[in-house]
C-alpha cells in the first residue's frame, strides 16, 4: 500500500489539484484532491463521458454552477453527477476550499474499449516522481493487537 499526500501534490501543480488514477493504482477508480484559493472562481470540473463521481467539500464553501443550475455546498456536504456534464466552481468564502472528486469510469464493453480518466501532465508526472512515497506491505497477520498476543 502507498501513502500519497494529496495536498501536497496538489500544491506542486499550477492548477492546485492532483488526480490519483490508474496511472498510479490500476483499475477504473479515481480520486481528485483540489483546493480553491480564496474568491477563485471558474475552477472547471467535468467527470467525463462514461463516468460517475461523487464530488465532496472537505473544507470551505464551494458553489457549483452548471447550465442553469446554481447551489452552494459546504464542508461534509456532496453531490453526485452521473453525466458527462461541466462544473464551474467558485470559492465563496475568504479562506481556502478544499474538496475531492471520486468516481469509476463505467464498466467497458472490452477492455480494448475501457475509457481511462484524463491523463496527468507531464509536470505532475514529474512532481509525483520527485516525492517520497511511502510504501506499506498489508497481510492478515499485521492488525491492532497482534503484537501483544505474541507477547502473551
Amino acid at each position: 500500500m502507498k501513502i500519497y499526500r494529496l495536498p501536497l501534490l496538489a500544491e506542486l501543480n499550477p492548477n492546485n489539484e492532483y488526480s490519483l488514477g490508474p496511472d498510479e493504482i490500476g483499475g477504473t477508480v479515481y480520486l481528485t484532491y483540489g483546493r480553491l484559493r480564496p474568491k477563485e472562481t471558474s475552477k472547471s470540473l467535468s467527470p467525463g463521458a462514461g463516468r460517475e463521481e461523487i464530488i465532496c467539500v472537505l473544507k470551505g464553501s464551494i458553489r457549483v454552477n452548471s447550465g442553469k443550475t446554481s447551489f452552494t455546498i459546504g464542508a461534509g456536504e456532496a453531490f453526485h453527477s452521473k453525466e458527462a456534464q461541466v462544473f464551474l466552481l467558485d470559492n465563496v468564502g475568504d479562506d481556502e476550499a478544499v474538496y475531492i472528486a471520486t468516481g469509476a469510469v463505467s464498466p467497458p464493453a472490452s477492455q480494448a474499449d475501457a475509457v481511462k480518466p484524463e491523463s496527468r501532465t507531464e509536470e505532475a508526472e514529474t512532481v509525483a516522481g520527485a516525492l517520497d512515497v511511502e510504501e506499506y506491505e498489508i497481510s492478515m497477520d499485521d492488525g491492532p493487537g497482534d503484537e501483544e498476543e505474541k507477547a502473551g
